[in-house]
């Protein structure tokens, strides 16, 4: 047993690979990488903006809109190990492009599955070993300090899952609900929790900010 509460208002300190790394040990999925990619969003490491792209199909040529996510160059040499790493799996094995859009990305891992496939093995052994430097697992399974940080990311679970009932009011400022999104993703309740705050309203329709989120929880 642990002394961890019901509910915890505040994001993990943990790498959300190392979070569902607690939860799953047996492998880092999508939603992993997405969770990732969007907290460095949220933390200013990845520019997004929106572009026009060319699509030619059988019928006509025709424009479309994409967010793309770019790395922010003077951010990098701060970066999590961790993060460098998947940066340069996603951009490296399977983009090589400086900007990337979601659509890229699904593209990209249909197209070569196995590199992909590889490419996040070795993430996943990073992130193993990450875990275990923070005493969180010893011989690939979780310590007594391990166990007591997956109940805490299980209580912020459940307040992501059931603010939308409680009495304390959801973060509304960009720099707060950054992170709350990303692990909602991680933790497969993204597109509850960004229905809760409002991101599908018309009164942030607008805001370019919210461009990447409402594109990558299929908002738009």
């Amino acid at each position: 047993m642990t002394d961890a509460p019901r509910y915890l208002r505040e994001p993990p300190d943990e790498h959300p690979a190392v979070v569902a790394y607690l939860e799953k040990p047996g492998g880092l999925g999508e939603e992993t990488v997405q969770a990732s990619l969007l907290l460095l969003v949220a933390t200013g490491a990845l520019e997004q903006r929106r572009s026009t792209r060319r699509v030619t199909t059988i019928a006509r040529a025709h424009d479309i809109e994409v967010t793309e996510l770019r790395p922010v160059t003077e951010r990098w040499d701060a970066l999590d190990v961790l993060d460098k790493e998947l940066i340069s799996l996603l951009w490296g094995t399977l983009g090589g492009a400086g900007a990337l859009s979601l659509a890229d990305l699904q593209a990209a891992v249909r197209r070569r599955p196995d590199s992909f496939a590889a490419a996040l093995q070795h993430w996943h052994a990073s992130v193993a070993a990450r875990a275990a430097q923070l005493g969180l697992v010893e011989g690939g399974k979780r310590t007594e300090l391990g166990n007591a940080a997956r109940e805490r990311h299980r209580a912020f679970r459940r307040y992501l899952k059931e603010f939308g009932t409680l009495e304390d009011e959801p973060p509304v400022a960009v720099a707060l609900w950054g992170p709350y999104l990303a692990y909602a993703v991680l933790f497969g309740l993204g597109d509850r929790v960004a229905r809760e705050l409002g991101l599908d309203s018309p009164s942030v329709a607008a805001d370019p900010n919210l461009a990447v989120w409402k594109a990558w929880l299929s908002l738009d």
